[in-house]
C-alpha cells in the first residue's frame, strides 16, 4: 500500500494526488510487476531468467531473483546510469552484460539457452502486480477521475485497466487513463497529442519502447476509458520538476516529474474539467 499525497499549490491553482511508488522495495513501480511475475516463474521451477532493461526493471527483479535463488541474465545499453549498475552489481545471482544492443541479444540469449525474457511488452504475467496500483486507489481514493501514467511498454497501463474491468473494482468507475511520453519516444500518446516536435535526448531514460507492441491495445483501452496522452518536451518536463520541488515528503525522480508534466498539459487544454474532477499522477520512481 504505497501512499499518496495530495499536492496542492494554490498560488497556481494546481490541486492533483500523487501515488509514491518510489516508496516500493526498490524505489519504483516495477517491484509490482517483478514480484508476481518471478514467482510465477519460481513456481514453476525456473533457475534462470534473462531481461532487457534500462534500469529500474533490472534493479527490481535483480532483488526477487536473488531471493528466490534464481540466477538472472541482465542486458542494460551503455548508457545506464552509474548508479544503477551499481545497485546491480550488489545482487548475487546476476550476470550483467553491457550492450549497444540490450534487447536483440537479450532475445538471442534466450533462444540459444532456452530460458525465459522477462518482456514486459509480450508476458501477460506482467501486468498481474500492476493491478494491485488500481486495488490500493478503490480503497485510498475511489472517486478518482483520471490517472496520468509514464509509459513505456504500456503494461502498467494495462494492468489498471484490467483490474477495473475484471471485476475486481465492484462498483468503482473505470478512471480515465492517460499515457504520457516523451518527444523522444511516443508511439502510444503520439497517437492522441500532436502538439509537439520530436527531440533525439531526453532524461526519462526508462521510456525507452519504441516497437510498443502493446500500442493496439493501450490505444483501444485509453479510447474507452475516455483518456488520451501527452508527449512531453525536454522544457516541459524540467518545468513540471521545478514546479514539484518540495511538494511531496520524498525524492522526485524523473519519471513522475513525467507523469505531473501530462497533468499539467491536460490541465491547461481541459481547464474547466480539470477543476472538477480529482486527479492521481503516478510517481513511479
Amino acid at each position: 500500500m504505497t501512499p499518496i499525497y495530495n499536492i496542492k499549490i494554490p498560488k497556481s491553482n494546481i490541486d492533483v494526488w500523487a501515488k509514491l511508488e518510489s516508496k516500493n522495495p526498490t524505489g519504483s513501480h516495477k517491484d509490482r510487476s517483478m514480484e508476481r511475475w518471478i514467482s510465477h516463474y519460481a513456481k514453476q521451477d525456473a533457475r534462470e531468467l534473462a531481461i532487457s532493461s534500462s534500469g529500474n526493471s533490472a534493479i527490481s527483479a535483480a532483488k526477487y531473483c536473488d531471493e528466490g535463488n534464481i540466477k538472472l541474465h541482465v542486458f542494460v545499453p551503455y548508457n545506464t546510469p552509474k548508479e544503477k549498475l551499481e545497485r546491480l552489481d550488489a545482487y548475487k545471482n546476476i550476470s550483467l552484460n553491457i550492450t549497444k544492443t540490450p534487447n536483440k541479444d537479450a532475445f538471442r540469449f534466450c533462444k540459444e539457452q532456452g530460458i525465459s525474457n522477462l518482456r514486459a511488452s509480450k508476458d501477460d504475467m506482467a501486468l498481474e502486480g500492476y493491478k494491485n496500483i488500481a486495488l490500493e486507489l478503490v480503497k485510498q481514493l475511489p472517486q478518482t477521475d483520471t490517472i496520468f501514467i509514464p509509459t513505456s511498454s504500456g503494461a502498467t497501463l494495462q494492468g489498471i485497466y484490467e483490474a477495473h474491468v475484471g471485476g475486481s473494482t465492484p462498483h468503482i468507475k473505470t478512471p480515465a487513463l492517460f499515457a504520457v511520453q516523451t518527444a523522444k519516444v511516443h508511439p502510444v500518446a503520439g497517437y492522441f497529442d500532436k502538439d509537439f516536435v520530436s527531440e533525439k535526448t531526453c532524461r526519462a531514460t526508462a521510456i525507452v519502447d519504441k516497437v510498443a507492441h502493446r500500442r493496439d491495445r493501450v490505444i483501444e483501452i485509453i479510447k474507452q476509458t475516455g483518456g488520451g496522452g501527452f508527449v512531453i518536451s525536454n522544457t516541459e518536463l524540467a518545468e513540471a520538476q521545478n514546479i514539484l520541488v518540495g511538494t511531496v515528503p520524498d525524492r522526485i525522480g524523473i519519471h513522475s516529474a513525467l507523469a505531473f508534466a501530462g497533468f499539467l498539459k491536460w490541465r491547461a487544454q481541459n481547464p474547466a474539467r480539470a477543476s472538477k474532477e480529482i486527479s492521481v499522477c503516478l510517481f513511479t520512481d
